[in-house]
């Protein structure tokens, strides 16, 4: 199976706001860089052998216990929101889960990959029955948004390969990496990267691919 992924301007927006926030005053306990963790609602398609995953929705949980390397969130929350969701906008399915990574430079996330998951953040979701629950009948996804500071602001475009995109906000740079969860053959649960793309642009280009039906030569 391959993945489309697509992110709504305003869902994007939020987490780019409640990671900006996080990465420059922390929180109430650290006044430090901290983690953040949040969770996202939106619509699944499959078509044949690919599906198209949208993320519409963002919320960020306001009670997490975060600090520079980590972030713990009661089960309960992913719950209570999901349940206000159902109420106020049914349409929208529980997808997953988004955290962040704050780094001070630029040089140490290169250093380290510090966009992709780590392993306590697959760990994370292969154990989080909850996760698992609230996304059924599918498999939840995860999302994680890099955030540091550049130290020079030039002209950039936002950037998407593959499983990741990465964009300026004046002197921050952001990088959301996705990845999903699966079964393997012997019912195991898995956590892949593969085979999911980013697709940002889609009001803003026209692939060579795109066809409209319905005209009079087709």
């Amino acid at each position: 199976m391959a993945y489309q992924i697509t992110v709504s301007d305003h869902a994007l927006e939020e987490m780019v706001l409640a990671a900006s926030e996080s990465f420059a005053l922390g929180n109430a306990r650290t006044w430090d860089s901290a983690e953040i963790q949040g969770y996202l609602w939106g619509s699944r398609r499959q078509d044949g052998d690919l599906e198209y995953i949208h993320v519409d929705r963002f919320s960020v949980s306001v009670s997490a216990w975060g600090d520079e390397d980590s972030v713990a969130v009661d089960d309960r929350v992913a719950r209570l929101k999901d349940s206000v969701i159902e109420l106020w906008a049914p349409h929208n399915h529980f997808l997953g889960t988004f955290h962040t990574h704050p780094y001070e430079g630029l040089d140490e996330v290169k250093g380290v990959e510090g966009w992709s998951f780590s392993e306590q953040d697959k760990e994370g979701l292969l154990d989080d029955e909850v996760l698992w629950a609230l996304a059924r009948p599918n498999h939840p996804i995860a999302m994680v948004m890099t955030v540091t500071k550049v130290a020079a602001v030039r002209f950039t475009h936002l950037k998407a390969e593959e499983n990741l995109m990465e964009f300026n906000v004046g002197n921050l740079r952001f990088w959301l990496c996705v990845g999903i969860g699966g079964m393997s053959e012997g019912r195991t649960k898995i956590f892949s990267t593969e085979n999911l793309r980013f697709h940002p642009f889609t009001r803003h280009i026209n692939l060579p691919s795109s066809r409209l039906r319905g005209l009079e030569d087709e």
